[in-house]
């Protein structure tokens, strides 16, 4: 009996290592399909938090109703959409002038390098920068400059599709689960999915966005070209846990460098973007992060390298919101409900 058993879980672990294999490969094969469709779930998810903000405003007896909240969701991320291409147009030419400003500073540097490391070094360094082919990488970029385009239809369309199906979710759910219990409790699944996506989405944007404010005060206050645009970055790279923070400190500092004649402005603003991310990310993120959903955060950071490894750069953005419906179904199923107590920050998953 106990040679059956141990024969059986056996079994059952070599179908578990093969699934998880197959589901790995089908992720990196997947890549071209998968990633917009990800993202175009993520959007619609918040395009669904703010239309029933909108729609739970109310003048009087008077409520929106569902299409005007709708449109104005979606007018809502348009405007930013348009703020975010208003931003980076709008400075490219300041960025072509001040370009022979950066390349003297830049040179500058160089130089003083050189003379600091010597012949040796010298050489070493010379050897780094001619290996930096420019000219070959425009084909490369051209090419990814299509395919973000391409990829950027397939998510409007996507999305387009989901509000679209969205009706019809209940009636698919009662067409498949004939058991008008069982189909309640999965309608109610996917309902704590998505506020806890949307709660997540919420909690983290708010976050952005003062880390964002900021730091644009600081950039403002020391002068530094294209605050507009490092503040812009810094938002949209908080998304991107831990590492996030770490890049967007690292690009405005950068430009501190060669720009201003000193390193007085460059340690001043590295000094006080890093204790802004510190103090934002350390102590209030922390707090919302576990009042809201309560994950671990080395599941986080394990979750971060999986999928950057995975999809890279979008998989990173992707890592958290992916996390957060693997720990609520996971907490739904009895024989799963371990996984979800793992990635839970003490313990308490889900009823």
């Amino acid at each position: 009996m106990r040679a059956a058993d141990g024969t059986e879980r056996l079994r059952n672990l070599g179908l578990a290592v093969i699934v998880l294999g197959v589901v790995i490969t089908g992720l990196v094969l997947g890549r071209p399909l998968l990633i917009p469709l990800a993202i175009a779930v993520l959007l619609w998810t918040l395009l669904e938090a703010m239309t029933q903000g909108f729609a739970r405003v109310s003048i009087g007896s008077f409520r929106l109703p569902r299409w005007l909240a709708t449109i104005l969701g979606i007018a809502t991320v348009a405007l930013g959409l348009y703020l975010v291409a208003f931003i980076l147009l709008g400075q490219a030419d300041a960025l072509s002038a001040a370009w022979p400003r950066y390349v003297a500073r830049f040179e500058s540097i160089v130089s003083g390098l050189t003379q600091w490391l010597g012949p040796q070094g010298t050489a070493k360094l010379k050897e780094v920068f001619a290996a930096i082919d420019l000219s070959g990488r425009i084909p490369q970029l051209i090419a990814s400059t299509q395919s973000i385009v391409v990829n950027v239809l397939l998510v409007v369309a996507y999305i387009g599709f989901l509000f679209v199906e969205r009706n019809h979710l209940g009636e698919k759910l009662a067409a498949m689960l004939p058991d008008a219990r069982r189909a309640e409790e999965t309608s109610a699944l996917f309902v704590t999915i998505s506020q806890s996506v949307q709660r997540y989405l919420w909690m983290k944007t708010a976050v952005s966005v003062l880390t964002a404010v900021l730091c644009y005060a600081v950039l403002r206050w020391l002068g530094i070209d294209f605050a507009e645009t490092w503040a812009l970055l810094i938002f949209v790279l908080n998304y991107i846990p831990n590492i996030g923070s770490i890049v967007a400190v690292a690009f405005p500092a950068l430009l501190a460098l060669v720009q201003f004649d000193t390193l007085g402005p460059f340690i001043v603003l590295v000094l006080s973007l890093t204790a802004i991310q510190l103090t934002v990310g350390s102590v209030l993120e922390p707090m919302l992060m576990g009042s809201t959903l309560n994950m671990s955060p080395f599941a986080i950071i394990l979750g971060l390298a999986f999928w950057g490894t995975i999809w890279g750069i979008v998989g990173m953005f992707l890592s958290v919101p992916i996390l957060v419906v693997v720990m609520i179904v996971c907490a739904h199923v009895p024989s799963w409900r371990w996984v979800a107590i793992v990635l839970s920050k003490d313990g308490r998953v889900p009823a």
